[in-house]
């Protein structure tokens, strides 16, 4: 999700949280208020979403299994 979108989606959310709370206001019921937080909840799952985009490198090749590797895990496996 960009951030343009995120943007856009957390506005709509915080909308949504609050005609649930002039609902609630205007029809004098609690049963609104309940439901309210929901959005709210969405909002943090909203902006904890990984940005898109290639996967984080350094840009180095990906190192080699052990077996594969010529330095010797142990000391006494020296190479001469």
């Amino acid at each position: 999700m960009t951030q343009a979108r995120k943007l856009a989606f957390t506005a709509a959310l915080f909308a949504a949280a609050l005609a649930l709370v002039v609902a609630s206001a205007a029809t004098r019921a609690v049963a609104p208020l309940f439901v309210a937080w929901l959005p709210l909840v969405a909002v943090a799952w909203v902006l904890t979403r990984p940005e898109p985009g290639p996967a984080a490198s350094d840009g180095d090749p990906p190192e080699q299994e052990a077996e594969d590797s010529p330095v010797p895990d142990t000391p006494g496996d020296e190479i001469l």
